[in-house]
């Protein structure tokens, strides 16, 4: 089998060393690898259209959640499997389709769902927001302005890791967000009336992130082969918050919490908003927004992955 391996030399936990021992335990299955590094960023959707249109039959990623989002939008409706062999500090999208998050075992658990034949071939959908692709969440307002405020002390991230994102949260939820308007609204294309809200985030799986070891699940029911779930922010009470945030980071979380009602398996919609708020995509802040239109990407990308049951179980 041919391999593109894609590999971000900046990710968090990616070496020469890590690159060369991957490299070889897939060659050792008797695969050709091309390895392939990236200099610059969104170079690996370029990599990985390029891979898929040179005849590879499988592309593997070594590198975090936004190196997977740029192979994944390269490769997205090719039909091209892709394998994922972490990098990353968090790894969101591939402990939530059950896959270790190190490196040497992700890589062993690849080439074992690869030995099973079609039976480690996956088929998943994917969200788009204004037309680019994302494999687990999106937002738009307050996790937006999070992310933001974290990119902006990118020192203060690699020293403290998750700490620096609930220092950020707490900062921007209590001092800079702003609490008194609702400036979004969300709305549908088949009439339904528009909701308001403060914020809104958006999840094509469930769990959203994870705070070290322990997930953070806004949206328990949201499933990689459904539609997107929308979590509203309808309230920036301190109090409900804070309740909420607890619920959703314990073993069994609800589906929904006072002020913050979830839509689930939706196809298509539009966030708007009347002033520009902050928006991400995959934990990659992109910018100030006053309209992101969203759709679900059925079936658009395979992946080597467990089958839903025993990923969930996994990754529990």
């Amino acid at each position: 089998m041919r391999v593109a391996l894609i590999v971000n030399p900046n990710a968090t936990r990616v070496s020469q060393r890590l690159t060369d021992r991957v490299a070889k335990l897939v060659a050792a299955m008797h695969h050709k690898v091309e390895v392939q590094p990236t200099t610059q960023p969104r170079q690996a959707t370029a990599l990985a259209s390029a891979a898929v249109a040179g005849g590879a039959e499988l592309v593997v990623t070594l590198g975090g959640d936004g190196t997977v989002n740029e192979v994944a939008n390269g490769m997205r409706g090719s039909g091209v499997p892709l394998g994922l062999a972490g990098g990353g500090k968090t790894n969101v999208f591939q402990r939530g389709l059950g896959l270790p998050s190190d490196a040497v075992a992700a890589t062993s658990r690849l080439l074992e769902l690869l030995a099973d034949g079609n039976g480690g071939r996956r088929r998943i959908s994917l969200g788009a927001a204004n037309g680019r692709a994302f494999t687990f969440a999106a937002g738009l307002g307050l996790d937006g302005a999070i992310v933001r405020e974290v990119e902006r002390r990118r020192r203060a991230k690699q020293l403290y890791g998750d700490h620096a994102y609930v220092v950020a949260g707490l900062k921007t939820m209590l001092l800079t967000y702003d609490r008194d308007n609702p400036h979004l609204a969300i709305r549908f294309p088949d009439g339904r009336p528009a909701l308001s809200g403060y914020f809104a985030l958006v999840t094509n799986g469930d769990p959203y992130t994870y705070l070290r070891h322990r997930p953070f699940r806004p949206t328990p029911e949201a499933s990689f082969e459904g539609g997107l779930d929308v979590l509203v922010g309808q309230t920036m009470s301190a109090v409900r918050l804070t309740r909420a945030l607890t619920g959703m980071l314990s073993h069994l979380p609800r589906p929904a919490y006072p002020g913050l009602p979830v839509l689930h398996d939706e196809e298509a919609f539009t966030l708007s908003s009347d002033v520009p708020l902050a928006f991400q995509l995959d934990g990659e802040y992109l910018g100030d927004f006053t309209t992101v239109a969203f759709e679900r990407l059925e079936g658009a990308l395979t992946v080597i992955a467990p089958a839903p049951a025993a990923a969930r179980r996994a990754g529990r």
